[in-house]
């Protein structure tokens, strides 16, 4: 190919939409109109309510007490923790349990639809929330 052909040919790859580099989870589900929720949409969603979350092919369950304990199940068995949780003014939660040695995980929510998503701070999708329930506890 000459020059002139392989630059041609560059540009053209560059204007074709299939071309594009794939971003993140996150980035791919905000493009697709996914709504990052707010603190106090995160706050309403989850403050003293049971919520039922996969991850994978595995469903937890979690509670969270107003008092900012997190509690949490494998719905099959086999894992229990507790820790902490906080609501940011960035717009996150942030978790830690106890096997997390103090360490917080921040975490952003989209409403995808019908859908409530969780994302790491690289983009991956964490959980996938399903049912919200209020409750006293787990």
């Amino acid at each position: 190919m000459t020059r002139l052909n392989t630059l041609t040919f560059l540009a053209a790859m560059a204007l074709t939409p299939n071309t594009a580099v794939a971003g993140t989870e996150l980035e791919t589900t905000i493009a697709a109109g996914g709504e990052r929720l707010k603190a106090d949409q995160i706050a309403e969603l989850l403050v003293g309510n049971t919520v039922t979350a996969k991850s994978g092919d595995k469903m937890f369950r979690f509670y969270y007490h107003p008092d900012n304990v997190l509690t949490g199940e494998l719905v099959s068995g086999g894992w229990k923790g507790t820790g902490d949780f906080a609501i940011t003014d960035a717009d996150q939660v942030c978790v830690s349990m106890a096997a997390d040695k103090g360490r917080y995980r921040c975490l952003i929510v989209v409403r995808d639809g019908e859908t409530i998503k969780k994302f790491d701070a690289q983009g991956k999708m964490t959980f996938e929330l399903l049912s919200f329930e209020p409750s006293p506890r787990l």
